[in-house]
């Protein structure tokens, strides 16, 4: 794919070892409206998908994807930043709520899902075997990718959300919230089944992504690493306290994040309030944190990031910044084992923010 691939190889094992460098890596997302993979909508095959209210497997195909995702790739490529871009299974599927058993639906803009449990009952919930239709076709993804790119471009892991996501799918929000102070050991049980299915998924995974240069690239946040890496995340952990963190999810995300020497947790600003609690869990390697339109200031967020930094966690911060946001980083986090990934809107978004993040002092 790259005619320089040793370079940004060595670049990001930098990443990874918190090796001096001049500028820390740098990756724009093109083309997104609010959030970080909304260029779905250049997808003909993902358009089509939408506002037809209930999606099964069968209505897609994956085929029918690799025409824009290529295009889509090749464009992105066009801008001079560090990351690897990779192809994954349609992001905007609710991959593990499916599998999981929650039927998905789809709006003019979006796709989600139904809960299906009025009462904690694990014998509703469907198990992560290969039999699944949503596994079966999650990984027919993969293999067409692999086929198609054909070590051009790497497949990687798409979004898979973790227990307190799942929880509140399966339950819906409120109820999973309520349960929690009213049904504990009902709790547990149905956290324990969800992190087993999430943990048997991502081994299956791993068994079947291809290598890429010798390695295995980060999916969404496009960092590659010299060993199977994963992504999970934790969107609804900011609804625990970090009392109720510690007796229902930190077991299961320590469960998750050991299944490789390479795991990011991807995290929104809402939830920093925990940081502490998952800067405890030694084998989270690298954590992603996203800045939302909206909810937090940059300045807000920094305590929490210097304090990932200050623990030897390598770094990701993505979301739309301004200069004034390039400044608050730079006078404030360590460049070694950070990557800055904005979002933007288009080429010449990108083209004005570059020259500040290459230009480090």
């Amino acid at each position: 794919m790259f005619e320089k691939q040793a370079e940004y190889i060595n670049r990001h094992m930098s990443f990874w070892n918190l090796e001096k460098v001049g500028r820390p890596l740098i990756g724009f997302t093109i083309g997104a409206g609010l959030d970080s993979w909304s260029y779905w909508q250049y997808n003909n095959a993902a358009q089509a998908l939408l506002n037809r209210e209930i999606v099964s497997p069968e209505d897609i195909n994956p085929d029918d994807f690799i025409d824009d995702q290529l295009k889509y790739l090749e464009l992105s490529n066009q801008v001079d930043d560090d990351i690897i871009r990779s192809a994954l299974p349609l992001a905007s599927v609710p991959w593990m709520e499916a599998i999981l058993g929650c039927p998905v639906y789809s709006t003019e803009a979006h796709m989600t899902c139904r809960k299906i449990l009025d009462n904690i009952d694990l014998s509703k919930i469907n198990e992560c075997k290969v039999e699944n239709e949503w596994v079966k076709k999650y990984f027919e993804f993969i293999k067409v990718y692999e086929l198609a790119f054909d070590r051009k471009y790497p497949v990687a892991q798409s979004i898979i959300r973790g227990p307190s996501d799942l929880a509140c799918a399966l339950l819906g929000a409120e109820d999973a919230a309520i349960a929690l102070l009213t049904e504990p050991e009902n709790m547990h049980q149905l956290f324990n089944f969800i992190t087993e299915q999430v943990s048997n998924f991502l081994k299956m995974n791993i068994e079947r992504l291809p290598e890429f240069y010798g390695g295995y690239v980060i999916g969404q946040y496009e960092i590659w690493a010299p060993e199977p890496a994963i992504r999970i995340q934790e969107d609804f952990s900011n609804l625990f306290s970090p009392e109720l963190y510690d007796e229902f999810l930190k077991h299961c995300d320590q469960k998750l994040a050991s299944i490789t020497n390479y795991t990011l947790i991807h995290l929104h600003s809402s939830s920093l309030f925990l940081i502490e609690k998952f800067l405890d869990i030694n084998s989270i390697r690298a954590f992603q944190i996203t800045k939302d339109p909206g909810i937090a200031q940059l300045s807000e967020m920094m305590p929490s990031l210097k304090k990932i930094q200050d623990t030897g966690k390598p770094l990701i911060v993505k979301g739309r910044f301004d200069k004034n946001d390039i400044e608050l980083i730079k006078s404030n986090l360590s460049l070694y084992g950070l990557c800055i990934q904005p979002v933007v809107k288009n080429f010449n978004e990108a083209n004005q923010l570059i020259t500040e993040l290459k230009s480090w002092r």
